[in-house]
């Protein structure tokens, strides 16, 4: 019998990842918003714009970021966004959105 091969995270971790971000779908389908807890900690993507890969991104300058501190990021996959109520949800986590940069300038800087 073959093993399959995950790449990057191991798979408890994969179905633990999956998971929050369905439950976190379904609170915003549920609710319109994600709840203020969801945003409290959130790291903060600044000068950000929509990029096209496979599936949509984002690109920006994050801040508090967890793992990858204060720099110049792309996203994981883009899930959710609301330009206008300043948040977005990727694969990985939620972001609080500040100024859009680039060809995402929809909102006032």
């Amino acid at each position: 019998m073959r093993s399959a091969i995950f790449l990057g995270d191991d798979p408890k971790q994969i179905i633990r990842r999956t998971r929050a971000l369905s439950d976190d779908i379904a609170r915003i389908l549920a609710d319109g918003v994600p709840a203020e807890s969801d945003l409290a900690e959130a790291p903060i993507l600044d000068h950000w714009v929509v990029i096209g890969r496979r599936t949509p991104a984002l690109a920006g300058a994050v801040a508090g970021h967890p793992v990858l501190g204060d720099r110049s990021i792309i996203t994981s996959d883009l899930f959710a966004l609301d330009d206008e109520a300043g948040w977005a949800r990727t694969a990985g986590r939620f972001y609080r959105l500040g100024r859009p940069g680039g060809a995402a300038c929809g909102r006032d800087q």
